[in-house]
């Protein structure tokens, strides 16, 4: 009876730590304060019609075109829809799905190269300029 205890006991210390590890898709708890906005590039001001939509429209429009597919909840054709997207998620979460190594990287086919990304975060710290 106390092996099989001690197996018990044993076996459920390996669960709770397999159930109690880090991941990238978690959200961080704050105290209510934005977090640090990353700013790759501080010289410069990133804008959608200059530098981001060539992103989008080559890595993000298979799924997200006008007609949403293969599960995109939303279009990210335009600007507009872009901001609405975000706007209406209730949270800033673009760059953050392209930077993870999480499940739920975007876009599906792969991370993007970092240089990619970091105008995507470097749009945001500038305020998502058009």
């Amino acid at each position: 009876m106390k092996n099989i205890n001690t197996t018990l006991l044993t076996f459920l210390v390996i669960v709770i730590n397999y159930s109690c590890s880090s991941s990238d898709d978690t959200v961080p708890i704050t105290d209510g304060t934005p977090p640090t906005v990353v700013n790759p590039n501080p010289n410069k001001t990133t804008t959608y019609t200059a530098d981001v939509k060539t992103i989008i429209d080559t890595h993000c429009l298979e799924c997200h075109g006008s007609s949403p597919s293969q599960g995109a909840p939303m279009s990210l054709v335009t600007y507009v829809n872009i901001i609405d997207a975000l706007t209406n998620q209730g949270r800033d979460d673009l760059a953050d799905r392209m930077n993870t190594t999480g499940r739920n990287v975007m876009p599906p086919s792969g991370r993007l190269p970092q240089e990619t990304i970091d105008i995507v975060l470097d749009w945001r710290a500038d305020g998502y300029k058009e």
